[in-house]
């Protein structure tokens, strides 16, 4: 349609130029919708991708014993004492007996199946706790990155961390009241709990830092002790404890794993910084009061575990 004032020749290049508009549109739009397509494209790849490497990482196992788990299961029955079953959809097993309650007794038991893992299997799941049957049919598997095998203090921060604790002693003092007590054994109620040194160190392990080493549980009343050794890991535990404002940790009525009494026990802690810490054995049996490595490990260290 020709407008008032214009000619036909300036209405037909008016058109074309609409023309032309609408074809730019028309074509870039259609671009629009390739780029939107192959983006559509790409991010279901990736959620496909992802998808599959999730699920080689992580699955579901119908929980199965071997003929030999099922032989130390049924060995483990005849036991009067807590125990407990730990296996994995590869291979390894642990168990444990003997001790003091159900909840130890699993835990130790899962620490040792997961200290025959290696990187790239999958994680151990509690079986059975006191001859019956505590897994699921079937469970959810998930494949380790990392594994601890106790007793390992170089290794062990990796896997647990240090805990993030400062701290300060007086060694004089501390040795003037080690001193005391081998002499005395009354001296004992002369030693000042210190509730913050205690808690710093209760649900945690002091290990020292050699790849070979120890570790040194403590919780509200009673700990242990396991140690490296060419014969597997020594144990011992100990009764009640104590921590002091100088840095005295005592550790009293300790016994080896056979029922040999060792008596008390004591280190000195001369500081902690950010979990890192200086130690020494003042006359307890482990030579001169040589000052040592040690560290504060957000975890018990004596047992495996993975991540």
């Amino acid at each position: 349609m020709i407008r008032p004032g214009q000619s036909a020749l300036a209405t037909r290049l008016i058109g074309r130029d609409d023309l032309f508009t609408v074809e730019t549109t028309v074509f870039q739009g259609c671009r629009v919708m390739k780029a939107a397509v192959s983006k559509l494209i790409s991010l279901c790849l990736a959620v496909f991708f992802l998808s599959t490497a999730t699920a080689s990482a992580q699955g579901t196992w119908t929980v199965t014993l071997t003929s030999k788990q099922a032989k130390e299961l049924k060995e483990l029955k005849s036991s009067k004492a807590h125990t407990a079953m730990a296996v994995s959809p590869d291979g390894p097993w642990g168990t444990r007996w003997g001790v003091r309650s159900a909840d130890a007794a699993g835990a130790e038991a899962l620490g040792n199946c997961r200290a025959f893992l290696k990187k790239g299997l999958r994680d151990c799941v509690l079986y059975s706790v006191n001859g019956l049957v505590v897994a699921d049919p079937v469970v959810k598997t998930s494949k380790v990155s990392a594994v601890y095998k106790p007793v390992d203090g170089k290794a062990a921060p990796g896997i647990f961390g240090r805990a993030n604790v400062n701290f300060v002693g007086n060694v004089q003092a501390a040795e003037a009241d080690m001193t005391a007590l081998l002499a005395n054994p009354a001296h004992r109620s002369n030693l000042r709990r210190d509730a913050t040194l205690e808690g710093m160190l209760r649900e945690r392990s002091f290990m020292n830092t050699k790849k070979r080493g120890f570790a040194i549980w403590f919780e509200k009343g009673r700990g242990a002790q396991y140690s490296a050794s060419n014969n597997g890991t020594l144990k011992m535990y100990f009764g009640d404890w104590l921590g002091t404002r100088d840095g005295l940790v005592c550790m009293f009525d300790s016994v080896w794993d056979s029922g040999k009494a060792v008596g008390t026990r004591c280190l000195v802690i001369h500081q902690i910084n950010k979990g890192a810490a200086d130690f020494s054995w003042p006359g307890s049996g482990h030579g001169t009061t040589t000052v040592r490595k040690g560290q504060i490990i957000a975890g018990d260290a004596r047992r495996g575990a993975v991540r």
